[in-house]
């Protein structure tokens, strides 16, 4: 799990041990998810507890 905005997020397997960076993006409310320089995830937080794929070949962030 990662912590973010007071939420706990649970992170896919693949992503264990891992660094990633949330960014804010250019609509209030949304963050995007990165591994390294790519972007894996989007936090809507617009909508409660709403998470998106970015490629349908990551799989999604949930939130705890």
């Amino acid at each position: 799990y990662v912590s973010f905005q007071g939420q706990l997020w649970s992170v896919p397997k693949a992503f264990c041990g891992e660094r990633l960076a949330i960014r804010p993006m250019n609509t209030d409310g949304l963050y995007g998810v990165f591994f390294a320089s790519h972007q894996v995830a989007t936090i809507d937080l617009t909508q409660s507890k709403s998470v998106s794929h970015v490629s349908e070949q990551v799989s999604a962030m949930s939130p705890g």
